[in-house]
């Protein structure tokens, strides 16, 4: 309800229609079964998000969304560490309901995956590699938090 209200104030204001996922360019790599939900969810919140999950998509993407729990032995996994250098935020899929839900948006530490929380606690920016991915950050979040090590 606080996104549809977002949405109309914002086209009624600027004419200018920004989803949920305004800014956010995401990898999934997540159950197959699963997948389909995820990205008409995310597409219909005005986020792009890539087919596949090469390493060449890690320099465009903004958020990385993986649960290799539910994967199958055989299943490709992508590098989180790699996606994570290069400034992706890679998180646990359950952020993309609570950051709907929840107001103020939670925290992405949070949800940080495993393989990536070495590079965001030696890193005080977060994470975040490109001005463009620091801007798509500042866009998501209205409230800063401060970092304490």
């Amino acid at each position: 309800m606080r996104w549809r209200k977002k949405i109309h104030k914002g086209k009624q204001e600027t004419g200018v229609v920004e989803g949920a996922f305004s800014g956010w360019k995401v990898i999934l790599n997540v159950d197959q079964t699963k997948e389909a939900g995820f990205r008409r969810l995310l597409q219909s919140g005005g986020a792009k998000v890539f087919s596949g999950y090469s390493a060449s998509l890690f320099k465009e993407a903004t958020h990385l969304f993986a649960d290799f729990s539910k994967l199958k032995p055989d299943d490709s996994r992508v590098n989180v560490a790699e996606a994570a250098a290069q400034g992706v935020n890679c998180l646990k899929p359950e952020y993309i309901a609570d950051y709907l839900i929840q107001d103020p948006p939670p925290p992405m530490e949070s949800y940080c995956l495993p393989e990536a929380e070495s590079y965001l606690q030696n890193n005080s920016d977060l994470g975040i590699g490109s001005s463009q991915k620091r801007k798509a950050l500042g866009e998501m979040s209205r409230v800063k938090r401060s970092r304490i090590h």
